[in-house]
């Protein structure tokens, strides 16, 4: 057995070993993928608090009036979306499944503080305002919020729209749902050492797979260019 062969066996046996290990629940009490999930989740987290800084840029707008109209699934859903809006100080008509909502752009401070409070995992917030859970909050806020900024572009509002789209649904409502549960952590020498493994893992691979291959004779060449006559 040639040196190639002998170095490419190697590394393909340490990489299946590493593997093995990685799946076992060894981390936390999960396997290594879970357990790095996890942490990546928490990096990302930490990277994503914006929620002060849109409720500064909610000043410019909290005067500006609106009256919009949104249709849920079904009337329990609305009446959900009715007691949001009415806690956060609108007027509110409901027929159905139709929700007929008008105030002021200062009542999406009520979004945002939702949308802070599930940042935090704050559960017992949502169960003492809602009665209900702070994903199903967050969801009802995205719901209707989108159909408010459809509407404020319908009336050539554009920076409204625009605000209420880019800022308090992307920037507060989106995080505050997605990582709900998930305990921010900021970047650590872990999470440094966590990626150089990765890089690290793949390039293992990589040349495992270049001695075996080597080792056996096997060379990927470039195909000749055709010459025209």
């Amino acid at each position: 057995m040639n040196r190639s062969l002998t170095l490419g066996l190697l590394l393909t046996v340490s990489f299946f070993a590493v593997l093995a290990y990685m799946v076992t629940p060894s981390f936390d009490g999960e396997n290594f993928l879970a357990y790095a999930d996890l942490k990546f989740n928490q990096y990302a987290k930490a990277s994503s608090y914006f929620i002060p800084d849109v409720k500064i840029g909610l000043e410019e707008y909290k005067d500006r009036e609106f009256t919009f109209t949104v249709e849920l699934k079904n009337s329990e859903d609305a009446e959900k979306t009715t007691l949001l809006y009415e806690k956060a100080g609108a007027r509110v008509s409901v027929d159905n499944a139709k929700v007929t909502i008008s105030g002021s752009m200062a009542l999406l401070y009520s979004a945002l503080e939702d949308a802070d409070a599930a940042f935090n995992n704050d559960a017992a917030y949502f169960t003492e305002k809602y009665g209900i859970s702070a994903r199903e909050t967050l969801y009802l806020w995205y719901t209707s919020l989108n159909v408010l900024a459809k509407q404020l572009e319908k009336e050539h509002r554009f920076e409204e729209s625009l605000y209420v789209k880019n800022q308090v649904i992307t920037r507060a409502i989106e995080p505050a749902y997605n990582f709900y549960g998930i305990e921010a952590s900021p970047m650590d020498i872990l999470g440094a050492g966590l990626l150089v493994f990765y890089v690290v893992y793949t390039l293992w691979w990589g040349f495992a797979i270049y001695y075996v291959f080597e080792g056996l004779g096997i060379k990927l060449t470039k195909a000749k260019e055709k010459k025209e006559v």
